[in-house]
């Protein structure tokens, strides 16, 4: 991979699902409802933010204000509510799916286990509409501290069985829940993989920090959360642990059905 990971790397965003979910069944405030997800792209472009897709990423060389947008796990919301979206604006994104689970539900969190997932036609046409699909392992299992076989399982079979849906070897891959290790990190680079993201805690290019967003955002919070310090912020804040949930409560919070 030819982009060099340095401090003036281009914003990465995390979503997950798409789509307005009552707080009862989206407990973790996952799903951002199309009309959010459209304001805060149109405004990245109104404010002058070039969208990346993944190629253009890895090749580097990237403007100042340039953002990869991604979305974790797969949801059949990205494809029905977000895809949409994402064409009118013509905006790229990437799409991080569970091979492992296609066409099934979200049974790795016990608060909401129904939420449906794409099988794999839902993926081809995820693909088909401009998305880069890439791997987010087999079954959503932690790899941070995980078995020989539980990496292989996540990371080599992962990536051969999402090759034989999209007809390509992914080139991303994002831990489930964000979190790694040396050892995981080491099995992504043995893979073949060229880059690999979590969410916080960065290591390199194997570990490429994002920014997550989720269904509490208010465009304030948005816009402080693109804002180039935001990352560096956020680490420094960590010894106080009640100040993010203060100046966010300050701010206000996404009113959710």
């Amino acid at each position: 991979m030819s982009y060099p990971m340095t401090v003036s790397r281009p914003l990465v965003l995390m979503y997950h699902g798409v789509g307005t979910r009552p707080a009862h069944r989206d407990p973790f405030c996952l799903f951002v409802p199309p009309d959010t997800l459209h304001r805060q792209l149109r405004g990245l472009l109104d404010r002058g933010w070039t969208p990346l897709t993944l190629g253009r990423y890895l090749r580097g060389g990237c403007p100042r204000r340039s953002v990869l947008v991604t979305f974790d796990d797969g949801y059949q919301g990205l494809l029905d509510e977000g895809v949409p979206v994402l064409r009118k604006l013509r905006f790229p994104a990437t799409a991080f799916v569970l091979s492992g689970v296609l066409g099934g539900t979200s049974t790795w969190m016990a608060d909401m286990p129904d939420e449906p997932l794409l099988d794999a036609r839902g993926v081809r046409r995820l693909a088909d509409a401009g998305l880069d699909v890439e791997c987010h392992g087999w079954d959503h299992s932690d790899l941070a501290n995980a078995s020989p076989e539980t990496l292989t399982r996540n990371i080599t079979d992962a990536a051969t069985a999402l090759a034989d849906i999209t007809g390509r070897r992914a080139r991303a891959f994002a831990y489930p829940y964000g979190t790694h290790d040396a050892a995981a990190r080491r099995a992504v680079a043995d893979a073949g993989f060229e880059i690999a993201f979590s969410v916080h805690d960065g290591a390199g290019r194997y570990a490429v920090p994002r920014v997550d967003i989720n269904a509490t955002e208010v465009d304030a919070t948005f816009r402080l959360k693109t804002w180039r310090g935001y990352r560096a912020a956020r680490r420094m804040s960590g010894a106080v642990p009640l100040l993010r949930p203060a100046v966010h409560s300050l701010i206000g919070f996404a009113q959710r059905p």
